[in-house]
C-alpha cells in the first residue's frame, strides 16, 4: 500500500521482571441462559461454528434486547435474552447443502449459490467471523428520508468483506436487514509481508497481491463513533500483523459502504533483555506456518477515550491511541504492548512438520533435521494471559471508570483490567482479577453491556462463546464428515461477575453506555 509512513512516538518496550507466585484458582460463575448447541463437522458444507457475539440494546424495552452471533460458514443467528433463535441469516455466497449432510441452520436441502466473486478456485465461500454493533447511523430509506438506524456489522472472512445489517425489532421477517452496499469490495486486496528472522521463507518485506483463496482476509472487528460524528470499523487481517482502519458511509438508500482510511502495522520482531541482564537480544514468536505473521483477532475501541485495544493471539494486549491526524500507514511501536502473554520472550524450538512447524517449548530429543532453536528470556513474559489471547470487551462505569474484559483462551479464563487512566499510564491498565464461567472454554469472543437488560440481567449482561459445548448423542461421522466439536453462547449477569472485582472498585453505573444513543 502506498502512502506516507509514520511511527507513533514512544519509548522501547519496557519489560518488567516479575517473580512467579502462586495464585488462587479463579472463581467460577454460572451462566443464566444459553443458546442452542451447534455441532460442527469437518469440511461439511455450511457447518455451524459459533464464534463471536454482540449484544443489541432495545431503545425502550430492555428485556427485548438481542444477542447476535456469528456461526462462520453457517452465517449469523439472532437470539433473544432467553437464548431462543429469532432469525438465521446465511452467507450470500455458500455451497450446496444436501438433505443427507450434517445439520446446519437454514433451509435444507439448499441449492448452490455462488462462490466469493474473487475466488479463482471457485471453492471459497462466505465465512462470518466477528460481529459488532453500531448505534445511530444516519441512513436514507427508500422513501428518501434519513433515519438513525442501528447496525450489526460482520466480517465475512471467506469473501474478505464487511456485511452490514440494519436492526429493526419490528420487522416481520426478522430484525436484521442486509444493507451492504452492492459496490462493497474487498477489505484486504493486498497483504503486507513481515518474515520471521528465525524461520526464513525467502520472501522479502513488503506488500504483495493477496489472492482471496489464500484467506489472508478480514477477521476481527471493532467499531467506533468518533466525536466528529464519523463512523469507523477497525478490521484485523487473518495471518497478518495488520489492523485496517475503515470509514463507514452511506452509499445510497439502504446501502452502507466502507473505505480504507489508514493501516496499523505491528512488527513481529522484539528487542528483549538477555537472561543475564547485561544486554539485549532479538526475539520473535514461533510460527507454525512460516509465511504467516502472528495474527490479531479481538478488538475493542474505548468510545470516550479514543483508544484501540487489540489482542495479538501469541503476543499479548496492545493499546493504541487514535487520531484523525495519523497518516495512511502507521508503524506501532512495541511500547504499546501493555501486557504480553506468559510465553512472550520464552525460548522455543520450531520442529519441521510437512512444510510447516510444530512449536515446542522444550528441546526435542532427538531433534529432527531442520529444527530451529530460538533463544529467549522467559522472565520477560506476562503474568496473566495464556496464549491465545482472544476476545476483548469494555464495561463503562461512571467518571471514566470501568473494566476491560479479556479472554485468555489458553487456560479458559477471563481477566478484568482497570479502564481508568487513558493510554498514558506507564505500564498500561492495571490487572484487577480473573474468573471463569461454568461450561465455557476455548472462548473466541464475548461482549458486555452495562445497561439493564430486563429482570434477569438488571445491571448488565455478558455473552460468551464456548467451544466446549456438549457433544451430540452420537459423534459418528454424518455422510462421511467427521464430528469436529460443539459450540454455543452463554449469557451471564454482570452482577455475578462484579463479585470477583476487588474491594474499592466501583461496579455500579447509572445505566449509561457511550455507544448507545438510546441513553440520555
Amino acid at each position: 500500500m502506498s502512502g506516507k509512513r509514520h511511527v507513533l512516538e514512544g519509548a522501547a518496550l519496557a519489560l518488567v521482571l516479575f517473580p512467579l507466585a502462586s495464585v488462587a484458582e479463579p472463581p467460577v460463575i454460572p451462566p443464566r441462559a444459553e443458546t442452542p448447541v451447534l455441532h460442527r463437522y469437518d469440511e461439511a458444507p455450511r457447518t455451524p461454528d459459533a464464534d463471536d457475539p454482540a449484544i443489541w440494546v432495545h431503545p425502550s424495552r430492555p428485556e427485548r434486547g438481542l444477542v447476535i452471533g456469528v456461526l462462520k460458514e453457517a452465517g449469523l443467528q439472532v437470539h433473544d435474552l432467553d437464548g431462543r433463535v429469532v432469525q438465521t441469516l446465511l452467507p450470500p455466497n455458500r455451497p450446496a447443502l444436501l438433505a443427507e449432510d450434517p445439520a446446519a441452520p437454514g433451509p435444507r436441502p439448499d441449492a448452490a449459490t455462488s462462490a466469493c466473486p474473487e475466488s479463482e478456485s471457485g471453492e471459497t465461500f462466505g465465512r462470518f467471523n466477528n460481529v459488532d454493533i453500531q448505534y445511530g447511523f444516519p441512513l436514507r430509506g427508500t422513501d428518501g428520508r434519513v433515519r438513525k438506524v442501528d447496525l450489526a456489522v460482520v466480517t465475512d472472512r471467506g469473501c474478505d468483506r464487511l456485511r452490514i445489517y440494519a436492526i429493526d425489532p419490528g420487522r416481520a421477517s426478522g430484525p436484521l436487514l442486509d444493507v451492504t452496499a452492492r459496490t462493497a469490495g474487498r477489505v484486504f486486496p493486498e497483504r503486507y509481508v513481515q518474515p520471521s528472522p528465525f524461520q526464513p521463507t525467502g520472501e522479502p518485506v513488503g506488500s504483495r497481491p493477496n489472492p482471496l483463496d489464500d484467506q489472508s482476509t478480514a477477521y476481527g472487528l471493532g467499531l467506533y463513533h468518533d466525536p466528529s460524528d464519523r463512523f469507523h470499523a477497525f478490521v484485523t487481517q487473518r495471518s497478518r500483523g495488520v489492523v485496517a482502519w475503515l470509514e463507514l458511509y452511506e452509499v445510497g438508500p439502504e446501502q452502507v459502504g466502507y473505505r480504507k482510511v489508514r493501516e496499523f502495522r505491528f512488527d513481529p520482531r522484539f528487542s528483549i533483555p538477555t537472561p543475564d541482564g547485561g544486554g539485549r537480544m532479538s526475539w520473535s514468536p514461533c510460527r507454525e506456518e512460516p509465511a504467516d505473521d502472528p495474527q490479531f483477532e479481538g478488538l475493542v475501541v474505548d468510545q470516550q477515550e479514543g483508544i484501540l485495544y487489540a489482542a495479538q493471539e501469541v503476543v499479548g494486549l496492545w493499546k493504541v491511541p487514535l487520531s484523525a491526524s495519523l497518516p495512511r500507514v502507521v508503524d506501532v511501536p512495541p511500547s504499546r504492548l501493555i501486557d504480553p502473554v506468559k510465553s512472550f520472550g520464552a525460548p522455543y524450538w520450531a520442529v519441521p512438520d510437512e512444510g510447516e512447524y510444530t512449536c515446542e517449548s522444550e528441546a526435542p530429543a532427538p531433534a529432527s533435521e531442520g529444527t530451529i532453536a530460538v533463544p529467549g528470556n522467559p522472565a520477560v513474559g506476562g503474568r496473566h494471559l495464556e496464549a491465545d489471547v482472544e476476545g476483548l470487551a469494555l464495561y463503562y462505569a461512571e467518571e471514566g471508570e470501568g473494566y476491560l474484559v479479556v479472554s485468555s483462551q489458553g487456560d479458559d479464563t477471563l481477566h478484568l483490567y482497570d479502564r481508568e487512566g487513558g493510554w498514558t499510564r506507564e505500564r498500561g491498565n492495571r490487572h484487577l482479577g480473573s474468573f471463569q464461567v461454568e461450561g465455557v472454554g476455548e472462548t473466541d469472543g464475548h461482549d458486555v453491556v452495562n445497561v439493564p437488560m430486563g429482570a434477569h440481567f438488571p445491571r448488565g449482561l455478558v455473552v460468551l462463546q464456548t467451544g466446549k459445548a456438549a457433544p451430540p448423542p452420537s459423534t459418528a461421522p454424518v455422510n462421511g464428515y467427521p464430528y469436529d466439536g460443539s459450540t454455543q453462547f452463554k449469557l451471564v449477569r454482570w452482577d455475578d461477575i462484579a463479585e470477583v472485582v476487588p474491594p474499592g472498585f466501583k461496579v455500579d453505573t447509572d445505566g449509561y453506555d457511550p455507544r448507545d444513543p438510546h441513553d440520555d
